[in-house]
């Protein structure tokens, strides 16, 4: 069982993540406020359309900032114990003997495990991950911006109140 695997994947900072993931957390932490404080303003009253996009907009940005953190998760703990069990895992335990190095990726969260004949794999990040951070991205951009026209157009075609002299 002896392996030429480094001891850490290429580039992993660990340090740097774990403040990206710390903040990451206080960004979901605050955005859900800032959630819950709209929703409790407006009590009473029906939620217009831009209200309702911008919501939206903001839980998806929440989904994917904790998509992200769940990923990295999975990179940051790598050791070299459990990075080859981690390629063990994905690749079985022949692909496994064949590692030589491993690498880490940090957009998309990828930890690939490269084997000493020009082959890799990814392993340790779970599949759905990027993916779901891709589509909670995009929603949340779409969301956004629909929601930031709506209410544009909500302002411009609105009355407006004149005092006369």
């Amino acid at each position: 069982m002896a392996s030429l695997a480094s001891d850490s994947p290429d580039g992993l900072n660990s340090i740097l993540l774990l403040f990206i993931c710390l903040i990451g957390v206080i960004v979901v932490f605050t955005l859900i406020g800032l959630l819950g404080s709209g929703v409790a303003k407006r009590t009473g009253r029906r939620k217009t359309p831009a209200e309702w996009l911008g919501a939206i907009a903001l839980l998806s940005v929440c989904a994917t900032v904790a998509l992200y953190i769940w990923g990295a998760l999975h990179v940051m703990f790598m050791e070299s114990d459990t990075m080859r069990e981690a390629c063990a895992k994905a690749g079985g335990e022949a692909k496994a003997a064949q590692v030589d190095r491993y690498s880490a990726s940090y957009l998309p969260l990828r930890f690939t495990c490269r084997i000493d004949e020009g082959g890799s794999y990814d392993a340790a990040v779970p599949g759905y991950v990027n993916p779901a951070m891709g589509i909670a991205f995009v929603l949340a951009i779409a969301t956004g911006a629909v929601s930031v026209v709506t209410r544009d157009q909500n302002r411009s075609t609105s009355p407006t109140v004149t005092r006369g002299r």
